[in-house]
């Protein structure tokens, strides 16, 4: 053959020289993973986008807005921080108290960023969602009653770290902020409100409230439960 003549490529080289140089394919993961590295206050599509080195509308298209991106970055971030989270599957008493503090605890931690969490219970609860609903499912309670118990307890859990973080933001606790206001000229007229919200208590407390009211709410439903 004369030097001169073109080449021919099989199939197969045409493929891997095609390959070669080929950028991964984006991908959720791939944005989320570099949104994870910008800081929240920065985090915007275009900045995920300048980082991977990709146009706008293709981030766009794998994850939504801005908001549903900064959800999917905390729900990452949830995943990671409550995958050592143990919830007992033979007590689901403590089940409940385990999984619900450990839900506060790690959305607290994740900072206001965790307040893009708008619906619950949400994929980065996954782990102690499923020991929780399998707690729940072995002392005998309904697929029903325990699916409606997670969704319960995921939206109180959801208030009281909004809370948490809100107050930590203002310096001082809303409520009690509100509550001021609304007493401050009005004892005569409700003493007992006044008289009531006068105590403060931790969200902490209020939280543990919450949960003692479940478990007997559960406990008269079925007796029976072990």
């Amino acid at each position: 053959m004369n030097a001169s003549d073109p080449v021919t490529e099989g199939p197969g080289a045409a493929r891997a020289r095609a390959r070669t140089g080929r950028p991964p394919k984006l991908s959720r993961e791939r944005i989320v993973a570099a949104a994870r590295g910008i800081d929240h206050e920065a985090l915007t599509l275009t900045s995920v986008a300048d980082a991977l080195g990709v146009a706008r509308n293709a981030v766009a298209y794998h994850v939504g807005s801005r908001e549903d991106l900064l959800g999917l970055v905390v729900e990452s971030e949830l995943s990671e921080r409550l995958a050592t989270l143990e919830v007992p599957v033979d007590d689901w008493r403590a089940a409940i108290v385990a999984a619900s503090e450990g839900m506060l605890t790690a959305l607290v931690e994740c900072g206001p960023p965790a307040l893009a969490i708008t619906r619950a219970p949400r994929a980065g609860f996954l782990g102690p969602s499923e020991q929780l609903l399998t707690a729940l499912t072995r002392a005998g309670f309904a697929d029903a009653v325990a699916g409606r118990t997670l969704a319960m307890l995921a939206e109180v859990v959801y208030a009281a770290a909004r809370y948490t973080l809100e107050a930590a933001g203002a310096g001082e606790r809303p409520l009690e902020r509100d509550l001021g206001a609304v007493s401050a000229g009005a004892a005569d007229r409700f003493p007992t409100f006044v008289r009531v919200f006068g105590e403060s208590w931790s969200q902490q407390e209020q939280l543990r409230f919450a949960l003692d009211l479940v478990v007997a709410g559960l406990e008269a439903q079925h007796p029976a439960a072990g």
